[in-house]
């Protein structure tokens, strides 16, 4: 008798339906894994991302000092003994006792405060002290900051104060006003000019190479960190020259690199002075030398607005 087979057509199918499921379903058990090991690599390039851009974060936070005032974590050295400058102490608000610069020259009719930038000191700018004392007919002082030359953490609070005292010193030594002293600032003593002019006012306001806002500047530069939130050394020059109405010179180098020449336009749009004048300079570097025809310049300006002025 020959076999019969006693399978159906339709329980062969069942089978073979039941075999290519079974055949998928270790497909998918096997191509699960590596996906989520994938997703699992994934998520820890991500973490480790993450972590460390907090962790530069909180650098830049806790060495923010540094980053803003570096000069005054560099070492200072005994200065020369023929300097054009004497050596000079007043004090602080706060009782901060500060170590200031003076140039004095008999019968000058000008009086003239000069704020440097974040990265020098005032023991560094004799030749420039006498270069303004020539080029203003002035007795020219030096301002100091805590921390440049003593072992205090400078702030933009502690800074400004610093200024204040620096100003007071030269009004009660040659019995002056405030309205009687030229405010002269810097890059960084840029934005200390302006906060005292602002209070106080000045006979004529000075700004060399300087921001509208200091946050404004890091911000530019760290594009990929959030300044403005964390930053507390703000210097919001544009906010507080409204306070400032007197005669005012801004002058900027159209090739800083450091500080755009954008800044300065924006600051000097905001000034609502009667008497300004914006001067660029072609070609000049953030720490470029100031040509004398510029100094000259600012002279010229500064000796026709205070005569109108008066």
């Amino acid at each position: 008798m020959s076999h019969v087979n006693s399978e159906s057509p339709g329980k062969r199918m069942t089978d073979n339906s039941d075999a290519s499921k079974q055949l998928d379903d270790v497909h998918q058990q096997t191509g699960k894994p590596k996906r989520n090991r994938r997703v699992r690599g994934l998520l820890r390039v991500v973490s480790l991302f993450c972590v460390a851009y907090l962790m530069v974060l909180l650098l830049m936070v806790l060495m923010e000092s540094r980053l803003v005032y570096p000069g005054a974590y560099v070492a200072t050295d005994l200065p020369a003994d023929n300097l054009a400058t004497e050596p000079i102490q007043y004090f602080a608000a706060d009782g901060s006792r500060l170590n200031g610069r003076l140039l004095t020259r008999a019968g000058c009719s000008n009086y003239l405060l000069f704020m440097h930038g974040n990265y020098s000191k005032a023991q560094w700018l004799d030749e420039w002290a006498a270069r303004l004392g020539e080029a203003f007919d002035a007795t020219v002082l030096l301002a100091e900051y805590r921390g440049y030359e003593d072992d205090l953490t400078p702030t933009e609070a502690g800074i400004l104060e610093d200024c204040e005292a620096a100003r007071k010193y030269l009004c009660d030594r040659f019995e002056k006003q405030k309205p009687d002293i030229i405010l002269y600032g810097r890059s960084l003593g840029g934005g200390c000019a302006v906060a005292l002019a602002a209070n106080g006012g000045a006979k004529a306001l000075i700004l060399e190479r300087t921001f509208d806002q200091l946050v404004g500047v890091a911000s530019a530069q760290y594009p990929w960190a959030p300044i403005r939130l964390l930053m507390k050394n703000r210097f919001d020059s544009i906010g507080r020259i409204a306070g400032y109405t007197g005669p005012l010179v801004i002058l900027h180098g159209t090739d800083d690199e450091l500080v755009s020449i954008d800044c300065a336009r924006r600051l000097n749009q905001a000034a609502n002075c009667q008497h300004k004048l914006f001067i660029e300079v072609a070609g000049m570097k953030h720490n470029g030398n100031l040509p004398d025809q510029y100094l000259r310049q600012i002279v010229d300006a500064v000796t026709a607005f205070t005569s109108q002025s008066r």
